[in-house]
């Protein structure tokens, strides 16, 4: 391999992934208005980076193609080098000068955070807004590969991420590296229980008033005064799914409504109920049913 670059070149500071590997991205969030998160995917030939900082907390994690890829780190002079499999991590730290080398080629799907997501959640959470990520290098960690893949297959196979669902998966994320990778001592989350019937009914009507809307979990979370986590975990014990299945669920029922009036077209019926477009409502129905609209419809007729 490859000596690293003079330490004075392209040394700079910068708060995305693709400015320093210098490359373009395959597959970004730049568009899907995710708050707190950002999803990079590239496929990159065997190589190196430049050196650099970054601004941001960054977990990259390799997704193939080769069963293993050996790679090299140098962080602030220190060296350490590794075989990566499929799944296998890097979480970098802020501000420090990082070079990379690799020698085989490469995909990787790097996860950038917003500053406020970690400390919002450790302040809801455990009282502490003073919380910093550790770097760890060649780690396997399921859960985190597994988030990785569902931000990025929302937004490969739809047009119209579903916000409400990469809320909850980047709350679930920041959550888990807390708990993990974090300078916090084993931190102990309280887990609370199902919502009270009040809270409850304030959230589902204000989700049934408001389904032709994108919605957000942080405005549902606040109706009933928990954190984002919490109310995830409280709405899904006291439904059985997650806010953004329920979402969906109830613009479904609303569309099966108005489907039977006959007096708006589909793609009236699709805006209607929150869905972007025919297509977006025609793939939700199909999974959610079994049928298409129109299959449904016919099938009513016939009763």
């Amino acid at each position: 391999m490859s000596s690293p670059r003079s330490q004075a070149a392209n040394s700079s500071q910068t708060a995305r992934i693709a400015d320093f590997i210098e490359r373009s991205p395959d597959v970004t969030s730049y568009e899907a208005g995710w708050r707190d998160i950002t999803l990079e995917t590239f496929n990159v030939l065997p190589g190196e980076t430049p050196e650099g900082r970054l601004d941001h907390y960054t977990i990259a994690i390799y997704s193939g193609p080769h069963p293993d890829v050996r790679i090299r780190q140098i962080t602030e002079n220190k060296c350490e080098q590794a075989t990566f499999l499929t799944g296998s991590a890097v979480i970098f730290p802020i501000h420090h000068l990082h070079f990379f080398e690799w020698n085989k080629s490469a995909r990787v799907l790097c996860l950038t955070l917003k500053p406020n997501l970690l400390h919002s959640n450790a302040t809801e959470l455990l009282g502490r807004d003073q919380v910093e990520l550790l770097p760890k290098f060649g780690f396997q960690d399921g859960l985190l590969y597994q988030i990785g893949l569902s931000l990025q297959a929302d937004l490969q196979t739809s047009a119209s991420p579903d916000r409400l669902y990469a809320e909850a998966l980047t709350n679930a994320l920041a959550v888990h590296l807390i708990k993990h990778y974090s300078t916090l001592d084993e931190p102990s989350l309280n887990c609370k229980g199902a919502l009270s019937p009040h809270k409850l009914r304030l959230v589902i009507d204000y989700i049934n008033d408001n389904l032709e809307r994108e919605l957000g979990l942080q405005e549902l979370a606040a109706i009933t005064q928990l954190s984002q986590y919490h109310f995830c975990r409280a709405f899904k014990r006291s439904t059985g799914l997650s806010p953004h299945k329920y979402l969906t669920q109830q613009r479904i029922v609303r569309v099966k409504q108005m489907l039977q009036q006959g007096s708006m077209t589909l793609a009236e019926i699709a805006v209607d109920c929150g869905f972007t477009h025919q297509s977006h409502l025609h793939r939700h129905f199909k999974r959610s049913t079994g049928v298409t609209p129109m299959a449904w419809m016919s099938d009513r007729l016939l009763l």
